[in-house]
């Protein structure tokens, strides 16, 4: 029975120290989405290719064990969340990148787009 005891304490001691390399992957992106919502309206073009290079790796862990279904409804609903804020900050860059490009004012493709779908 304490041999028990002791095998318990020690598989739970090593499961809370040692984070997953899914777990591992969402905090990456989580850490690198949190300085681009700071810096976003000041990063370079270089600064969101090196983005993308980061990004690149742990992404590839988390669609790997989703399409192998190694995560729990939590990491799925985890991973949703960040999909949506990193759907989010894209959309927005590549909307100031459109306007600035095609000499836009900020707002104004939006609108465009708004009024041609009848908005």
């Amino acid at each position: 029975m304490k041999n028990l005891v002791i095998f318990v304490s020690v598989s739970l001691l090593v499961a809370a120290c040692g984070a997953s390399p899914v777990d591992s992957a969402i905090k990456q992106v989580e850490k690198a989405l949190e300085r681009v919502e700071k810096n976003k309206d000041t990063m370079t073009r270089a600064d969101w290719e090196a983005l993308d290079k980061e990004l690149t790796p742990p992404l590839e862990v988390i669609n790997t064990a989703l399409e192998n279904d190694e995560i729990g409804v939590v990491g799925k609903v985890k991973v949703v969340m960040l999909v949506a804020k990193v759907t989010t900050v894209m959309a927005e860059q590549g909307m100031k990148t459109l306007e600035s490009e095609a000499g836009l004012k900020e707002g104004e493709l939006m609108d465009a787009l708004k009024q041609a779908a009848g908005e």
